[in-house]
């Protein structure tokens, strides 16, 4: 079985209740129609501790979530498309905590998947 996770902003989470994403999933649309045929099973539905004047005090929380998703043994992860903002030139540009993140989990051998929904 396939285990897959989502990842999105703290930012976002504050007004988004996650439908776009589990509703792709839940049709295998859009990014998640990758999975169809396969036995897939979504792990967690995680949101990032926060950046600039939205950071959570706790710090420390984002490691033992990362952590907690390679004891999962997660196959993939998927950025929410609110993960990616755009910048002044209208350019869609990764969140530098969320780039780090997923660069952490890409190291240990997750695939990194760039997007949940349109």
């Amino acid at each position: 079985m396939k285990k897959v996770a989502v990842l999105r902003c703290l930012k976002t989470s504050a007004s988004c209740a996650a439908t776009g994403c589990f509703k792709a999933f839940n049709n295998k649309a859009n990014a998640f129609e990758r999975y169809q045929g396969e036995d897939v099973q979504m792990i967690a539905m995680w949101t990032c501790n926060g950046c600039g004047d939205s950071m959570l005090e706790n710090q420390e929380g984002i490691q033992k979530k990362i952590e907690r998703m390679k004891l999962a043994e997660l196959d993939v992860l998927h950025l929410s498309a609110c993960t990616s903002k755009k910048n002044e030139a209208g350019e869609k540009v990764k969140c530098p905590t969320i780039a780090k993140i997923a660069a952490e989990l890409a190291a240990a051998g997750i695939e990194i998947v760039d997007g949940t929904h349109h």
